[in-house]
């Protein structure tokens, strides 16, 4: 479960759609398994990206998890 889509994406908080792409592409490329086929962790780490991408992409279906967190001190 991601805490932060903004620092799993290495974006500001107020990037753009086009910035979190780009970033999503940069860190997909980067750790996505099939480019380090010998790394355990490849595949849970590109697990992460792909959550925090759609966080950011559909926050609607992440909005009773975040509204949560927001009361307990979560990501903003």
């Amino acid at each position: 479960m991601v805490d932060d889509p903004y620092k799993v994406l290495g974006v500001s908080r107020d990037a753009s759609k086009d910035e979190i792409k780009r970033a999503y592409r940069a860190k997909a490329k980067e750790y996505h398994p099939d480019f380090h086929p010998d790394d355990p962790l490849a595949a849970d780490k590109m697990n992460e990206i792909n959550e925090a991408y759609d966080m950011l992409n559909n926050p609607e279906k992440y909005q009773s998890r975040t509204q949560g967190q927001q009361r307990n001190g979560g990501y903003r």
